[in-house]
């Protein structure tokens, strides 16, 4: 009977287009904010002009930039380096999504083409991702990452990076941008965590601590105010 009923849930699952992750795909996933400016010499964020994510002001807003690499077209003789589709030659190897504001820009948009190449820095590496399209002979709409990790982590781009977050010092040099040189459209991309979301405090959570700070704040006020009476 649990056999009958664990192909029943399996058969539902794969109806329904839920199934296991492909063996032959890595995907990592950056978290983080958009910024206006950065430290590397960038174009100042822009509004969306090309109105991909709503076509509004998205400083401050968060992100979340994912890329999944197909394994299969990696070469095991050259496992840190790989490009493909429409720019370059062959199958594109990564697709690429980026969500802000709601709003996701990818399928085809800018994952019609793709580099990706692991520097190894001994133990470290530096990680340099693109994802891009290739519209009347320009490198445009694209979104690119260029990071360098603090802990261990593997050239071979078989292999996922590890969990990060920023505020860990667990790796730095993390200049990313999402551009649009047909429109004028640049957006920097302050990448807060790896492969791992960035802790947000739930409304309950908030409203907890507001509360918790105003009666601190009661006590602290009436204890003033004994204070001052005694003294008078």
């Amino acid at each position: 009977m649990r056999l009958v009923r664990v192909a029943f849930l399996v058969g539902v699952l794969l109806l329904l287009g839920v199934g296991p992750a492909s063996a032959d795909q890595v995907t990592n996933v950056f978290y983080g904010v958009v910024v206006a400016a950065d430290n590397f010499g960038n174009p100042a964020t822009t509004l969306d002009l090309g109105h991909f994510f709503g076509g509004q002001n998205l400083v401050g807003d968060t992100f979340t930039l994912a890329m999944t690499l197909d394994t299969s077209l990696v070469d095991p003789g050259s496992p840190s380096f790989i490009t493909g589709g429409a720019f370059y030659f062959g199958p594109n190897p990564m697709t690429t999504t980026l969500t802000i504001a709601g709003y996701t820009a990818g399928t085809s948009g800018i994952d019609a083409s793709s580099f990706a190449a692991y520097g190894d820095l001994g133990g470290t590496i530096e990680a340099i991702l693109e994802g891009f399209n290739w519209i009347n002979q320009v490198q445009s709409p694209g979104v690119y990452v260029d990071l360098t990790t603090l802990v261990n982590a593997s050239p071979d781009l078989t292999t996922p990076l590890p969990a990060m977050l920023l505020s860990n010092n667990d790796f730095s040099n993390n200049g990313a941008a999402f551009y649009d040189t047909a429109c004028g459209e640049f957006l920097n991309l302050d990448i807060e965590a790896v492969n791992t979301p960035v802790a947000t405090p739930e409304p309950s959570s908030l409203l907890l601590l507001s509360s918790g700070l105003a009666i601190a704040g009661l006590r602290l006020r009436g204890r003033k105010a004994r204070n001052s009476s005694v003294a008078a």
